[in-house]
């Protein structure tokens, strides 16, 4: 996106449907659990000891739910959120006046939403205010990222970001291979529009990887924020998640107002560190959740915590940040990329442009290829020319760091703003 288009976009707020602040203030993060054989009863426990479900908040409203039924597979697979789960939440926001509730699940330009294979087919004569959506049939929104990490503006599902509704992330408590865990914010990121962010021959949203999928994570909460999360780990998932890992039973349900909260007492319960995984670092950072469990307290039945086998995911990569930042072609300086990795690995890096309106990821520049690097905090340099020698346009670049220890690549970018 060239500089002038995206002040324009900065100005056009008014325009794009308005987001929503995260609900719990620092210092009164609350989750509830529930241990039950029954997904149904162990929710209502959960939802009912975090003390916070926001039942006046729903009365009269659309209230959304969207689980994770990312493959036509059962819950006891360890690789979908249980209908039943699903259900105790849907009778809560009946019970609380919901005008609607709809269970939104898909994306444009990927097969339909698993409803029936997911065993959700219940639901279409369930109650006359409750529906299930499948995003692929819906119109999408490019929806304003404040202070984003890597989009300023993302495709999302226009009736996710309708002014007014109330939205519920009801994930599953799974390992994963490119963000270490996918629980109630990783849950969010199926909202990316998948036929936006296609790279062909590649995963769907696979440009929101390319750019560092933990940020893309935490913009897209940004652009829609949760207003509870649910986790159902009745049956989670351990090892190479979120499809190919084994399945585990542990009959719990977590659920609470702030998703960070839930998602830190979920990896508590998983027995995986709490400074594993990087959106939640990033959420933090940005005052959207605690930074540990400290400030969380756990409610309800009491939990015995299980050691889950993690995902063989790459080496962090922390954002990269220029120095300076705008940086003037015309003075002739270079601009500094600082990083971060987490571990001993090989690295690469390279300046790239990627238009937030029609995401397509272009390297303008390759800056290092991959080469062995240590732990620590590294640092390269730009002279603001591209692959061919002659100076870039003006405009906002990407600097783009990767890293792999041989399987698998992490990714994690920075803005740079080029000025003439």
């Amino acid at each position: 996106m060239k500089r002038r288009s995206f002040l324009r976009f900065l100005a056009a707020d008014a325009a794009l449907p308005v987001t929503q602040r995260l609900a719990s203030a620092a210092g009164s993060y609350q989750v509830g659990a529930g241990f039950s054989t029954d997904a149904y009863a162990a929710t209502l426990r959960a939802v009912t000891a975090c003390g916070q479900w926001p039942a006046a908040g729903i009365a009269g409203k659309t209230v959304m739910i969207k689980p994770n039924l990312v493959s036509p597979k059962l819950s006891t697979t360890g690789v979908t959120t249980d209908p039943q789960v699903v259900r105790a939440v849907v009778d809560l926001a009946l019970q609380a006046g919901a005008a609607q509730v709809l269970i939104a699940e898909g994306g444009v330009g990927i097969p339909p939403a698993n409803f029936g294979p997911c065993g959700y087919g219940f639901f279409s004569t369930y109650n006359p205010r409750v529906q299930l959506m499948d995003f692929s049939t819906q119109p999408v929104s490019l929806v304003r990222v404040p202070n984003g990490l890597t989009y300023f503006g993302m495709y999302l599902p226009a009736p996710a970001v309708q002014p007014g509704l109330v939205y519920i992330s009801v994930g599953k408590m799974k390992t994963h291979v490119n963000a270490v865990v996918s629980l109630s914010m990783k849950n969010s990121f199926g909202l990316a529009v998948p036929a936006r962010y296609i790279v062909p021959q590649q995963l769907a949203r696979m440009d929101c990887h390319l750019r560092g999928i933990d940020q893309s994570i935490v913009d897209v909460s940004l652009a829609r924020p949760i207003a509870f999360s649910v986790i159902d780990g009745m049956w989670g998932m351990e090892g190479n998640g979120p499809l190919t890992g084994t399945p585990i039973q542990n009959n719990v349900v977590l659920a609470g107002l702030n998703p960070v909260a839930v998602d830190r007492a979920a990896m508590n319960f998983m027995q995986i560190p709490q400074d594993a995984v990087p959106h939640l670092a990033y959420a933090a950072a940005k005052g959207m959740g605690p930074a540990d469990t400290q400030a969380v307290t756990v409610l309800g039945d009491s939990l015995n915590p299980v050691p889950f086998i993690p995902a063989e995911t790459a080496p962090t990569i922390w954002r990269p940040t220029a120095v300076p930042n705008p940086v003037s072609l015309s003075t002739g300086l270079p601009v500094t990329i600082y990083y971060k990795t987490s571990v001993a690995c090989s690295v690469a890096a390279q300046i790239i442009s990627d238009n937030d309106s029609s995401p397509g990821i272009k390297v303008v520049r390759g800056l290092q290829n991959w080469t062995a690097t240590g732990a620590g905090i590294f640092n390269l340099q730009w002279n603001g020319l591209n692959d061919s020698g002659a100076k870039v346009s003006p405009g906002l670049y990407l600097a783009r760091v990767m890293s792999t220890l041989g399987k698998g690549i992490g990714y994690a970018t920075g803005w740079v703003v080029v000025n003439a």
